[in-house]
């Protein structure tokens, strides 16, 4: 008889399995954009379940909205080049940060189930985030994969001024 861990185990990995079937039926569907098109269909998503949040400019209680629970879950933290002083980045009209992933279930999935990482199942998590970010915040916000690897992901959040 299997304990409960391994009951858990074995669920967990057949949402992985199918978290990948997702992930490569959907380039078979539309092609080339279907990351595009996820990222647009989730960024819509996000802006619609951000009205349960209030509007805030604190990224850090903003994060915690978008990317619930534990640590074990979803780890984001603020991320900078040791150049730099500040961890938000000024260019022309818009300002940008980096965000570390060190926990995510959508990578822990795309390892477990041996699919590219930053694909379609990334895509629709971070146009999610964006919009939700974006109504949360009041101004535009865009998501893009800096890096994507086994121990971590590296995020760029852009967004205008004001």
């Amino acid at each position: 008889m299997a304990d409960n861990a391994e009951i858990l185990r074995e669920r967990w990995k057949a949402v992985c399995e199918a978290l990948a079937v997702l992930d490569q039926a959907g380039a078979e569907v539309t092609g080339r954009s279907t990351s595009q098109l996820m990222y647009f269909a989730g960024k819509d998503l996000g802006r619609r379940e951000s009205a349960a949040y209030d509007r805030t400019d604190d990224l850090e209680r903003a994060l915690k909205w978008v990317f619930p629970g534990r640590e074990e879950v979803w780890k984001v933290s603020l991320w900078k080049n040791k150049e730099d002083e500040e961890y938000w980045v000024f260019e022309a009209e818009q300002m940008l940060i980096r965000l570390l992933f060190e926990a995510c279930p959508v990578r822990e999935s795309c390892l477990v189930s041996g699919i590219p990482l930053g694909g379609v199942a990334c895509q629709a998590v971070h146009g999610y985030a964006a919009g939700m970010l974006q109504e949360i915040f009041g101004r535009k916000v865009d998501l893009h994969t800096q890096h994507a690897g086994p121990g971590a992901c590296l995020v760029v959040l852009r967004t205008t001024l004001e």
